[in-house]
């Protein structure tokens, strides 16, 4: 008989063992169901199965995979940034050939997506993936490849177009987000968070139409962007959406709501927490993209796109500015949601990632912030979380670590 449940309920993350060297000890392994179709995505690997669990957890730690094991059945829940969810399963087989069957299905997400780490995950089962090579060449992001070839199209097709055409596209697409995002609909809400991350993701739209939505997003205006609300060829906004994505993107941040939409909290939880994560993404994007605006007008190859000519206040204002500002919209302290999140970090890593990204970057450009976060503890959840990141999230345990360097900076200027 073919076990459902153990296919389709996830186990509890206390099921995770805390073994820095092999997170997933399987008791034992249970053969291939009669009449069960294995998934294309499966391999067969000759080896001992401690060596194959290694392996892959080894393989999502660098990936940074949120996994949820289940020694018993041999099996783990997979969770990607990316809201792609798998099943990762070991079967033993029987007969003339004698080995393990590593099994991978999708159940929820971007098909593309699942491929993609799909590839990375079976080749780790087998021993062709290269966990240090994987970081030297890709560093932590699944797609460095594919977007530095995105940025050398975007950067050869903005060059042959005017840019007063581009400032404005960049605001004709963050009206239609800020209407995405005011509808009622639970999908529409989602695809204006996604269409925010696109557009505050200089590699994917450019950073001239990032700088825009990135100070959008902060602030809730454009003024105070050289280049586009002044000038002989400045452009008219009308301000009202701008304010209306700030003030979405703050009240899913720290209350996982639009507003006063009381409706919202009778939807699914599983959709309060995309629209949740996908907002921490927002503002992350928006933060770093403030903060590195001169290195990312360096284009990574050789084109004839200028510099943009765009340009802001410098982040440490911006930063002041959003913190205070922030605290009188909502009547919540930013920074205390940011480190509650983070403590968060064994159940929900990504979102904890997010958010030491976002508390990392505060706290590098306010001085004010770092006293803050200090105040609140920061330092013991984030070597907390860090100590998750080390164990099983590659990407979590990077930013912790930027953090750390902010925190132990400040403390040791305050000794001096």
């Amino acid at each position: 008989m073919i076990d459902k449940a153990s296919f389709f309920n996830a186990p509890e993350p206390d099921a995770q063992p805390k073994s820095k060297k092999n997170a997933w000890v399987c008791t034992s392994l249970r053969p291939v169901p009669a009449f069960y179709p294995l998934e294309k995505s499966s391999r067969f690997v000759d080896d001992e199965k401690d060596n194959v669990t290694e392996r892959l957890s080894e393989c999502l730690r660098v990936l940074s995979v949120q996994a949820l094991y289940n020694n018993e059945t041999a099996s783990a829940y997979l969770m990607t940034s990316e809201g792609v969810e798998m099943h990762l399963s070991l079967w033993k087989t029987t007969g003339e050939k004698v080995g393990i069957v590593v099994e991978l299905q999708r159940r929820k997400g971007d098909s593309i997506a699942f491929h993609r780490y799909s590839r990375y995950i079976l080749d780790a089962a087998i021993g062709d993936f290269d966990p240090v090579e994987h970081v030297q060449v890709h560093g932590e992001d699944i797609d460095f490849v594919y977007s530095k070839k995105v940025q050398r199209l975007l950067s050869v097709e903005l060059g042959k177009s005017a840019e007063a055409s581009e400032h404005e596209n960049a605001v004709i697409a963050i009206e239609i987000a800020h209407g995405l995002l005011m509808k009622d609909r639970m999908d529409a809400r989602q695809l204006g968070l996604e269409s925010l991350c696109l557009l505050t993701d200089p590699k994917r739209t450019g950073i001239t139409t990032a700088l825009i939505t990135s100070h959008v997003v902060l602030l809730g205006t454009a003024r105070g962007i050289e280049g586009l609300s002044s000038g002989d060829d400045a452009i008219v906004l009308d301000e009202a959406p701008f304010q209306g994505i700030r003030e979405a993107i703050l009240s899913l941040v720290q209350f996982s709501r639009i507003g006063e939409d009381i409706d919202f909290e009778d939807e699914d939880t599983e959709t309060m927490s995309t629209l949740h994560n996908l907002a921490l993404a927002v503002m992350a994007n928006s933060l770093d993209v403030i903060e590195n605006q001169e290195a990312f007008d360096q284009n990574p190859e050789e084109t004839e796109k200028k510099p943009s000519a765009l340009r802001t206040a410098p982040a440490a204002d911006i930063a002041g500015k959003f913190l205070e500002e922030s605290s009188d919209i909502s009547k919540t302290e930013l920074l205390s949601t940011l480190i509650k999140e983070l403590g968060k970090a064994n159940q929900k890593p990504h979102n904890a990632c997010l958010s030491a990204k976002c508390l990392g970057k505060l706290c590098r450009a306010s001085d004010k912030a770092k006293r803050r976060a200090k105040e609140l503890g920061a330092k013991n959840i984030v070597n907390t979380a860090l100590e998750v990141g080390t164990r099983t999230h590659l990407k979590l345990e990077t930013e912790c670590k930027n953090v750390t360097k902010v925190l132990i900076a400040r403390s040791l200027e305050e000794e001096d």
